[in-house]
């Protein structure tokens, strides 16, 4: 017997803008501005464990400071404090010129011009800018000052004439417009595109500082996050390691929780492959143009056999679209919905005798351990009372779990975990849970025993 779930849903369309697909590297967008000044990345503990991992020789470098001996990482860190520079910069900066992140025996030579700046190839560098300290604090002062973004501030443009919206081409040929300022100070910095950008392929040029900076520092999510690029409406689910467009409004309040998008940079966003965008939200209908009508659950279209289970699932026909074949094609497909399906769309039944919550679909019970849980998964979803008796007929399935997307804890734990393909994945640290976006007031205290219905998975980490 077809059980019957009625749902009124009212459709207001309200288009999101799409980004184009960009290529791997945007030559015209290396980073942004703010990725460029931002002088609070890294913490100083931060960027001495991206030295340790990286097993650097500058892990355990000390040199002389303004005050004494100094270690790389509070050279970089200071650096870029004073200037208002990211720390990020600094490391990819000395890795482009002199390999002095991965490189555990370093030449003196490479030290001395760590930065590449005022070290003219096949020339000895001016005793000014000689050693690893000058070499940070010189080119930092450069960029900060009137041959970079102070002639930018100035004048629209660097010493060397690059400026956003100025087409110039590099010294491999390469026509460039840079989108911002600090692409333009790249570019002035390094005016080669070089091997990883279709440039000159006999060194890595600006490219190879896009490459870096997208390996080390580009920040990756776990499946159930929510993107959205800055100064953009458009959101994405990362799914399967892809974004997926959210078409539409409606599908992106129905479906999921606004609060939690996580706003990222257009080069971050271009680190992940299109996916399939979602045009609906669930339990919406829709009618191909051959007739058969199609309901969306779970992100899959199950078509409807006939009129009279189409009834039996208590819709009414003028809640029904037309769809476009392109519409219904970019939708995965489910088993089609039958008369002997029990609540194909999903019910909430709620014991009389003992007050607990089950989830009823296709005839399967699935338990509910805490309202937090509920909350998550059927925001808004009417709930029917009903005896246990009735509840207990259904064969019993797996647990319900939050959703993915969710940041969660218990007291009792202390840690707090993101809820990816049904797994609990912890947070390494703070730091990475702020650097990555998340807001502490999104984190749902739940029970452990809650929790534990998910299985633990790797930590997540900045690096």
């Amino acid at each position: 017997m077809l059980k019957r779930t009625v749902l009124i849903l009212i459709i207001i369309f309200f288009a999101l803008p799409l980004s184009a697909s960009a290529a791997f590297y945007n030559l015209n967008n290396i980073i942004t501005d703010s990725e460029l000044t931002d002088n609070n990345a890294m913490s100083l503990s931060r960027i001495q464990g991206f030295l340790n991992d990286k097993g650097s020789y500058l892990a355990n470098y000390l040199t002389d400071g303004l005050d004494g001996p100094k270690s790389a990482a509070e050279i970089i860190y200071d650096a870029a404090n004073l200037y208002e520079l990211s720390p990020k910069y600094f490391l990819v900066r000395i890795q482009v010129e002199q390999s002095l992140i991965n490189d555990s025996s370093p030449t003196q030579q490479q030290l001395d011009r760590a930065a590449g700046y005022g070290c003219p190839d096949n020339s000895s560098c001016d005793p000014d800018y000689r050693g690893f300290f000058n070499q940070i604090y010189q080119s930092a002062e450069a960029i900060r000052g009137t041959k970079y973004l102070g002639g930018i501030a100035q004048n629209g443009s660097t010493i060397s004439g690059w400026g956003p919206g100025i087409t110039k081409t590099t010294l491999d040929g390469i026509a460039i417009t840079p989108e911002n300022a600090a692409t333009a100070v790249l570019y002035t910095y390094t005016p080669w595109v070089g091997a990883y950008g279709g440039g000159d392929q006999s060194f890595g040029g600006t490219s190879l500082f896009a490459k870096l900076w997208r390996e080390w520092f580009t920040r990756h999510y776990p499946d159930g996050t929510l993107l959205q690029k800055y100064g953009s409406s458009g959101v994405y689910l990362i799914q399967n390691g892809k974004k997926k467009p959210i078409w539409n409004r409606t599908a992106l309040l129905a479906n999921y929780d606004a609060r939690k998008i996580i706003l990222v940079t257009d080069n971050e966003l271009a680190a992940y492959e299109d996916g399939l965008p979602i045009q609906f939200p669930n339990n919406v209908l829709l009618q191909s143009p051959q007739g058969t009508v199609y309901i969306v659950i779970n992100g899959e279209k199950r078509g409807i056999v006939s009129k009279e289970v189409l009834s039996d699932l208590g819709f009414n026909p003028e809640e029904i679209i037309p769809a476009s074949w392109s519409e219904l094609n970019s939708i995965a497909n489910g088993d089609p919905v039958t008369g002997s399906d029990v609540y194909p769309t999903g019910i909430l039944l709620q014991s009389k005798q003992t007050g607990g919550v089950s989830y009823i679909e296709n005839g399967i019970r699935h338990s509910i351990w805490s309202k937090e849980i509920l909350r998550s998964r059927f925001k808004n979803r009417a709930i029917i009372q009903t005896d246990q008796a009735e509840i207990d007929s259904y064969a019993s399935g797996d647990p319900v779990k939050f959703k993915d997307g969710e940041l969660v804890t218990a007291r009792e734990t202390g840690i707090v975990y993101v809820i990816s393909n049904g797994e609990k994945r912890p947070f390494k640290s703070g730091d990475a849970f702020n650097s990555l976006g998340y807001r502490w007031e999104n984190i749902v205290y739940t029970s452990v025993q809650a929790l534990n219905i998910h299985p633990t998975g790797s930590a997540i980490d900045l690096e």
